[in-house]
């Protein structure tokens, strides 16, 4: 299977500065956060260990530069298989903290759904290339649409919700580059907006009009109509019963604390009060260093992982998160300005589906960390502590480097 993975006569290696710069000043922003939560002096903390990760991910990156991107497209399909596999053999693990994520082998524990993000967007990118009628719901666009809701659910039962929102946030932004009409995506999301839109009902009548005045502009074959009406109601109405019996307690805390974080301010509504109070209590500059009240002292939990922003916004300040929103912007510009001008569909899905999945993650993090999202526990892409989230997303961002050099 793995004949023809790499090939270290015609590729070369060559660094698109405009895309790495801004990953190294985020993963700059990171060591110098952890520096500040970690033991200087002993050399297994996570600031000596993000370092070896750091190693361990250059010589990767520079090995991902010779492998092939057709070897990805020509294997999606059985990788989508091993990935469902993967997943679904974690469900007959043990516990472990309380989740089944990791297939454990004696001391090794590895986490499929992490690595599995590559295999997912390989698959994705090659469903809709080889997809030929884009402009009606054909059964097998319904199929594909299936088949990708597979991994996410398999991982919300897990259970890790913030890992399955990662997976399904890249379906749009690859949907929509891969020239799906957009009223087809318009009716994809709108049943999951009428889960959320129905627990306020004035939002929801809202909502409901929108929806018959984009069917009524587009109008679709009638019976899509009639299914796309019955699935928002049905969707709707069982929004409670989705919350109750879908979703796990400490989620719904989760859910709640988002709504009103003082509700429970020592319990569920913890983490967000101490994160929001350490983010404004940075201002512009920051508190300098290592000054940090809320990091020394151990108010902020999870400061090395999920938190790490926090700690940067009271230490290096607002100046600091600044960097931070610039970087990835000029990150996701580069991928999308090089995806546009590649002319190879599965090549430019798969550098919009790595782009967007790093974006989405960090985004996701700055959202949950500032109370703006429910915390979902998902990391912030090179600035959070983290091997193996690390390392994926290194060899996304090699992929992209690889992409470019080798197919513009």
């Amino acid at each position: 299977m793995f004949k023809g993975l790499f090939d270290f006569k015609n590729q070369y290696c060559n660094i698109r500065w405009e895309i790495i710069i801004p990953i190294l000043i985020l993963i700059t922003l990171g060591l110098l956060s952890l520096s500040s939560t970690s033991d200087l002096g002993n050399f297994s903390s996570a600031f000596y260990k993000q370092c070896i990760w750091l190693l361990i991910g250059s010589l990767i990156f520079i090995l991902i530069q010779f492998v092939r991107i057709q070897f990805l497209y020509d294997y999606s399909y059985i990788f989508y298989i091993l990935l469902v596999l993967m997943l679904l053999i974690t469900m007959f693990m043990p516990k472990i903290e309380g989740s089944r994520r990791w297939i454990v082998f004696g001391s090794i524990h590895f986490q499929p759904s992490e690595f599995g993000k590559i295999l997912f967007i390989a698959s994705l990118s090659r469903f809709f290339t080889d997809l030929r009628n884009k402009d009606t719901f054909s059964i097998y666009f319904v199929f594909i649409l299936i088949l990708l809701m597979i991994p996410p659910l398999i991982i919300i039962k897990q259970p890790d919700l913030g890992t399955s929102i990662a997976y399904l946030s890249i379906v749009i932004p690859i949907l929509y580059w891969s020239k799906i009409k957009t009223y087809i995506i318009f009716f994809l999301i709108s049943p999951i907006v009428s889960i959320f839109a129905s627990y306020q009902l004035n939002i929801y009548y809202f909502w409901m009009i929108l929806f018959l005045i984009v069917l009524v502009i587009y109008r679709p074959n009638f019976y899509i109509a009639i299914i796309n009406v019955i699935l928002n109601i049905f969707c709707a109405v069982s929004a409670p019963y989705i919350y109750n019996n879908f979703l796990n307690p400490y989620q719904q805390r989760r859910i709640s604390t988002f709504l009103d974080p003082l509700s429970d301010p020592m319990g569920a509504g913890y983490q967000i009060i101490q994160s929001m109070i350490s983010i404004g209590s940075g201002g512009f500059a920051g508190k300098g260093l290592g000054e940090g009240t809320q990091t020394y002292l151990k108010f902020l939990p999870v400061r090395d992982s999920d938190f790490i922003i926090s700690v940067m916004g009271e230490e290096l300040g607002f100046i600091s998160i600044f960097f931070v929103i610039l970087s990835i912007s000029i990150f996701i510009y580069w991928c999308f300005t090089y995806a546009r001008k590649i002319e190879n569909k599965y090549v430019s899905s798969l550098i919009v589906g790595f782009g967007t999945l790093i974006y989405m993650h960090l985004i996701i993090n700055m959202g949950m960390i500032s109370g703006l999202l429910p915390v979902t526990g998902l990391p912030a892409p090179f600035i959070s502590y983290g091997g193996s989230f690390f390392l994926t997303c290194t060899i996304m961002v090699g992929l992209i480097n690889n992409a470019v050099n080798n197919h513009l």
